[in-house]
């Protein structure tokens, strides 16, 4: 193999290796700017209307102040559910405690999941935390005035002469809820103001806190476009200003909590805010991935003895494309990086086989065939051209004698050399290069799709999205960890076959045994890098390879040696 195609190989190899780290966020959905940085954006003449003249208005302006916990009403839960959900509700800011998925398993497959973490936080979801300049509003305690299997009506009665009227209506077989919240204003005078919800609160860790946990933000740029913006934990506190917010909320690797106002006009800003571990609300990194995401509205008036109502989506599910597909906009969540076509063409046809045969490590083996077969034609044509390039050897190195001084002239003659014998240097790596866009779209496609997580395929490998750990040593491998996973063993163990397999060309010197050295090195570094990876992905690297070695063997007994004049 040449100076050419060895540096070609190594590329690859680099580019694997800083795939994830580093070349991923480059191409991720965008972040959302800091706080600073969004006010500055211009917000739209409308907005800024409505706003100057609510200034112009009376305003109801009680003093701020903090709501104390309320001894009058004791606290009070009840429980909605349907065939996916069940769902416990509290008369304390009449917000949603707990979520549970009856359709999917927790972390450890043992028990029904649990969306949203047990803690002792004080802010949960669809809680009102600030209204009308009163703070910790959450502590805030309702009436429940009616409760069904799914529907359940709160109210409460302020100072002010303002009633609000909350109602949770659950559809049957869906992974959302309505909420509509009514603002009475009882008063002779017309009242302004605005109120802060709790769109997303301590939703459970599903994958790695810094890379698969953010709050998330739906913005409608125009031509039935909706652009995702992404906030790691690391990244908070954060506030979104943005023109043409459509709903917002938080997402783990699998699932994700959203609220989804109605009208999108209603929306003033969207905050992201850490918890300490106390459950404290702070300003720091989310360094324990758990936070919480408010929606703050435009203020709005009512006039006396009027109402007004908010309606809401409340989507509580997987981040699953036929689940996705039935709320308008929220198909944006599903983002694979830059090469999302690819990743949805691979998920869909391993769904398609996945329908016929229910084993996701048989349709990424089916899969890995159909590749293999479509590539077989420049494979051969690759292994045949370096198995030229072998039996050239002798007449490339008396060029190299011959011209030694005109390094020029021996360039043109070895190109005339390989046009005659149909050679060419560089259609090695060829086929691998082919092969990288996939890898690296089913990379993302196994790493982050629905369908992976739990998947099992057959012997000890029962998750598809994590690696295939037989077993757990009792001391650490350096680089690797204390798991052994069998199938990067397997997978370099067959990269090895295969590369005493495929023609190489003699080593004429030095330099060219310093490079054949160097290759047989790669399957080690492979093992680096695929060890820690989904063993679906590892399923399809390990079977491309074996494919690989018989492929080389059928070319090998078709390929009849060159006679050379």
């Amino acid at each position: 193999m040449d100076r050419k195609a060895l540096i070609a190989i190594i590329i690859c190899g680099v580019v694997m290796l800083l795939y994830y780290p580093f070349i991923l966020p480059m191409f991720s959905p965008k972040k959302t700017k800091p706080a600073e940085e969004i006010k500055e954006e211009v917000v739209s003449e409308k907005r800024a209307d409505m706003k100057a003249e609510a200034e112009q208005q009376p305003l109801l302006k009680p003093s701020t102040q903090t709501i104390p916990p309320q001894i009058e009403l004791p606290i009070q839960e009840v429980t909605i559910e349907n065939g996916l959900l069940k769902m416990v509700w509290s008369n304390e800011g009449a917000a949603l405690k707990s979520i549970k998925l009856k359709q999917f398993k927790d972390v450890a497959a043992k028990d029904i999941l649990e969306l949203l973490k047990d803690t002792y936080t004080e802010y949960h979801p669809l809680a009102i935390d600030t209204f009308a300049q009163k703070m910790s509003f959450q502590r805030q305690r309702y009436n429940i005035l009616e409760h069904s299997a799914n529907k359940i009506v709160f109210t409460t009665k302020l100072e002010e002469g303002i009633n609000i009227i909350k109602t949770i209506d659950l559809p049957s077989d869906k992974y959302n809820i309505n909420m509509d919240i009514v603002l009475e204003n009882t008063t002779d005078t017309e009242v302004s103001f605005s109120y802060n919800v709790i769109a997303s609160s301590m939703i459970t860790h599903e994958g790695e806190p810094s890379t698969d946990m953010a709050a998330v933000v739906g913005v409608d740029v125009g031509n039935k476009r909706t652009k995702l913006l992404h906030t790691a934990p690391k990244e908070f506190p954060s506030r979104n200003e943005s023109v043409g917010i459509v709903w917002a909320g938080s997402t783990n690797k699998y699932f994700a909590t959203i609220l989804k106002p109605v009208s999108s006009d209603s929306v003033a800003s969207i905050n992201a805010q850490a918890f300490d571990v106390m459950g404290a609300l702070t300003n720091e990194k989310a360094d324990t991935g758990d936070f919480m995401v408010s929606l703050q509205t435009n203020k709005f008036r009512i006039p006396p003895q009027q109402s007004v109502k908010h309606s809401y989506l409340y989507f509580m599910g997987p981040k699953k494309e036929d689940v996705l597909e039935h709320y308008d906009t929220l198909d944006t969540l599903l983002s694979y990086g830059w090469l999302t076509s690819i990743s949805k063409v691979l998920l869909a046809f391993l769904n398609a086989v996945h329908r016929v045969i229910p084993n996701y490590g048989i349709s990424i083996i089916i899969l890995t065939i159909i590749i293999k077969a479509m590539l077989f034609p420049l494979t051969r044509k690759s292994q045949l051209s370096m198995f030229r390039m072998q039996q050239l050897q002798p007449m490339i190195s008396q060029l190299k004698e011959k011209y030694k001084h005109d390094k020029q002239r021996m360039g043109k003659e070895q190109m005339l050399l390989f046009k005659k014998h149909g050679a060419n240097p560089m259609s090695g790596c060829l086929p691998m290069l082919l092969q990288l866009p996939v890898f690296f779209a089913l990379f993302r496609t196994l790493q982050l799709s629905f369908e992976m997580r739990q998947a099992p395929f057959m012997f000890w490998i029962n998750d598809l999205s994590r690696p295939d750990t037989l077993l757990l040593l009792p001391f650490t491998i350096p680089f690797l960890g204390n798991a052994l996973n069998i199938l990067p063993l397997i997978m370099t163990g067959a990269s090895f076959a295969q590369m005493k397999l495929t023609p190489k060309a003699p080593a004429a010197d030095s330099q060219a045994q310093a490079q054949q050295k160097m290759m047989s090195f790669m399957p080690i570094m492979f093992v680096f890098i695929l060890y820690n990876m989904p063993s679906g992905l590892t399923v399809y690297w390990t079977t491309s390879t074996i494919f690989s070695i018989i492929e080389s063997l059928v070319i090998r007994r078709s390929i009849k040696k060159i006679k050379i004049k």
